[in-house]
């Protein structure tokens, strides 16, 4: 079983060799803990064939995608599937995040250099990145494949139709 832990961490907070040494701390008594109850939580529901809450296999090869909830902190989300997404695009949705974290709704769409589209749409508490990893797309059909993901995948929850 493997655990990802993601940390967020507010852009106000100061980031120093104190912080990061206690955070060390805190998370080298706590995480093994930690891992043990998801391990135990998530493995019958695995064995059994349920999906796990926060994980779920792809739509396609094409598309990763990661729905954030800032009022539980819940999430779901496929970017650690393979294909692995390189750090570069992590940097870019944190870039984003930072950018629409305060709107109550945002759309952005960007196309990076290599060929990949980043779409981020945000709806009152919650946000949708989508990497779409197939290449020569057209802005409209990246567009149209966000909103299927969206209509697909998250049908009862909530998002704004643009």
């Amino acid at each position: 079983m493997e655990t990802t832990l993601c940390l967020m961490i507010d852009a106000a907070t100061s980031c120093t060799k104190t912080f990061y040494k206690t955070l060390h701390a805190f998370l080298s008594t706590n995480v093994p803990t930690l891992d043990n109850i998801v391990s135990k939580q998530v493995a019958p529901k695995v064995l059994s064939g349920s999906s796990s809450s926060h994980h779920v296999a792809p739509v396609n090869d094409n598309i990763r995608y990661l729905l954030y909830n800032y009022d539980n902190l819940a999430y779901v989300s496929t970017l650690h599937s393979p294909p692995l997404i390189s750090s570069v695009f992590m940097r870019t949705i944190s870039d984003i995040a930072a950018v629409i974290k305060d709107k109550r709704e945002a759309d952005i769409v960007i196309k990076t250099g290599s060929d990949i589209w980043i779409s981020a749409r945000k709806s009152k508490s919650r946000v949708l990145f989508s990497l779409i990893l197939q290449k020569n797309m057209h802005y409209i059909n990246v567009v149209e494949d966000v909103r299927r993901l969206s209509l697909n995948l998250f049908n009862k929850t909530y998002f704004c139709e643009y």
